[in-house]
């Protein structure tokens, strides 16, 4: 009788565990193991390299578009003079940039098992803060083009295909953008 007694306190002291395991452990997923979405990593973010945020000018990427949207050659001309500018403004961002995301080193960075495992996620985390404040003001900077860009369309029909154009492109820039940067809205009239 006391077996049989242990046996069925034992059986009601694991149920509850055993839900507990079907449901997940608690992990915030299904399962908690490998396939967690959810599963904690060493990882840092991966950021664009600078030559991809050079190739994302809105201007150059106008002229480049001129088989969907035909511009005259005055527009084009007034355009290739601010994408000059906008090349040259950047040049520093861009510079600065490439010179710390040259220096990143994203992978296991949090990783507390080597003995300089603090400096390294110190240095991790002041690269991180200068590329985020680049990439910020290269988002600024981006929708002040935009608008800049679209001010030297005179036509309405191509000022609305260009503003298009922009919007896919700033989308496309967004989506380089590792999480927890900086993504900036349109704002334009």
């Amino acid at each position: 009788m006391r077996v049989r007694f242990a046996q069925l306190v034992f059986l009601l002291a694991t149920i509850p565990s055993l839900a507990f395991a079907q449901r997940g452990g608690g992990r915030g997923g299904s399962g908690g193991g490998r396939g967690d979405k959810y599963a904690p990593t060493n990882d840092l973010p991966k950021y664009p390299g600078a030559v991809d945020l050079q190739k994302l000018n809105p201007v150059a990427f106008l002229i480049d578009q001129r088989k969907k949207m035909p511009l005259d050659d005055s527009t084009v001309s007034a355009l290739r003079g601010l994408q000059s500018k906008i090349y040259e403004r950047n040049g520093d961002l861009i510079a600065r940039y490439d010179s710390v995301q040259r220096l990143y080193k994203n992978e296991n960075a949090n990783d507390a098992s080597s003995l300089k495992a603090d400096s390294v996620r110190r240095t991790a985390l002041q690269q991180t803060g200068i590329m985020n404040a680049v990439l910020d003001s290269l988002m600024s900077r981006r929708q002040n083009d935009d608008l800049d860009a679209l001010a030297l369309i005179a036509d309405d029909k191509q000022k609305k295909k260009a503003a298009e154009l922009l919007d896919k492109q700033d989308s496309d820039f967004a989506k380089l953008m590792p999480a927890g940067a900086p993504r900036g809205s349109r704002r334009r009239p």
